[in-house]
């Protein structure tokens, strides 16, 4: 290993505050792209800026395909951590919120299909185009979240080993399977070349690895810290330009066969190194722009952006807009008072309850595998 590398334990415990404060902006961009309206009468930049907000997803990939990769490559590669301890950590930060908020949204909408509580508890439903959007609408990104979780030690070692070619043969496998699909007949099941681009892991596994190469490029370096704010400003200007082109490119098609549309093509492909130059840069210049983001107050509202993201529609918005107050402006403020009291009330201590039984029991299994464990116990 590199001396400047980090060691194990450092990549495992990681923490960016700059990343944190990213993963609010990323959340209230989706927010704003979900409650826009034509009545705003936005100037056309900022209007096509607004309707770009929805690739704030994009943003959570990336941002998730570094922390993954920077924090658990290693340890899942040298096998000092097991596969299931590793995924019981991302089961207890995603999982437990994500089910009662799933329960409840299907009570809600008077949802009593099996099938689709099957597929909305089980994270699979954006493989399905009937189903993508039971439930928790917004929540099928989590199915591309879990499918990049599982796949993680395999798709680091494809990294390693041919780099971009992983994305073309993860490319050429959905395509097989949306083949298949349609000669089976389905109807649902991965049912266009469009639905698999866009909300599966096959057409979304570009975003994962670029986060995987910014934390390859960040281990590597002996010091994180450069002078200057070049990357920030052109990560910066890089991600405005990139949702205004968003903006344009949503519903357009090419004049010419081609399995991706120009949102997909962009969104999926392009817009992500605009996202890592601006992690980048975050992450190694001392801006203005990064200490706002490593605030407390940013710290808090990223930490919270979790339940906000999953809140943001259904019950908690249309009980505020309908029943309180139909202002969008004000049921965005609602929401983060709502996130944070979920955060700090159930979704961190039921992460941290889940980790330290299960942590508990690790160590009791390691303890029990001494040859002198039951001399010692009294």
């Amino acid at each position: 290993m590199n001396s400047t590398t980090p060691s194990l334990m450092q990549q495992q415990t990681a923490y960016f505050p700059a990343l944190t404060g990213v993963r609010a902006l990323a959340a209230y961009l989706v927010y704003v792209h979900h409650v826009r309206q034509d009545s705003w009468n936005l100037p056309e930049l900022a209007e096509k800026l607004v309707t770009g907000g929805g690739a704030g997803v994009t943003i959570f990939f990336v941002l998730s395909g570094f922390l993954i990769a920077y924090r658990y490559e290693a340890v899942l590669q040298q096998k000092t951590i097991a596969f299931g301890s590793y995924m019981l950590r991302r089961f207890a930060r995603i999982y437990p919120l994500y089910l009662v908020l799933s329960v409840f949204m299907l009570l809600w909408q008077k949802n009593y299909s099996g099938w689709e509580w099957f597929l909305n508890l089980s994270l699979l439903k954006a493989f399905f185009e009937n189903e993508k959007y039971t439930g928790i609408l917004q929540g099928w990104s989590l199915t591309v979240e879990e499918s990049f979780y599982l796949l993680a030690p395999l798709l680091f070692l494809a990294f390693r080993r041919i780099g971009f070619i992983t994305i073309i043969l993860l490319l050429g496998l959905g395509c097989i399977f949306v083949f298949l699909a349609k000669q089976a007949g389905t109807t649902s099941f991965l049912s266009s070349y469009e639905l698999m681009l866009g909300w599966s892991i096959f057409g979304r596994a570009f975003e994962f690895y670029y986060g995987y190469l910014l934390s390859k490029r960040l281990k590597s370096e002996e010091n994180h810290e450069r002078k200057g704010s070049k990357f920030t400003w052109l990560g910066s200007l890089g991600i405005i330009t990139g949702l205004i082109i968003i903006g344009y490119a949503i519903g357009q098609q090419f004049i010419f066969e081609f399995p991706f549309s120009p949102f997909l093509l962009f969104n999926n492909f392009i817009f992500p190194i605009a996202i890592t130059c601006w992690f980048y840069g975050l992450l190694t210049e001392r801006t203005l722009f990064s200490k706002l983001l490593s605030s407390k107050l940013f710290q808090v509202l990223g930490k919270s952006s979790y339940a906000f993201y999953l809140i943001h529609l259904g019950w908690f918005f249309e009980a505020f807009y309908f029943h309180v107050h139909a202002s969008r402006i004000s049921a965005f403020f609602f929401l983060i008072a709502c996130s944070i009291a979920i955060y700090y009330f159930f979704e961190e201590p039921v992460n941290q309850y889940i980790r330290r039984k299960f942590d508990a029991r690790d160590l009791r299994k390691k303890l029990s595998q001494q040859p002198d464990f039951s001399e010692q116990k009294v």
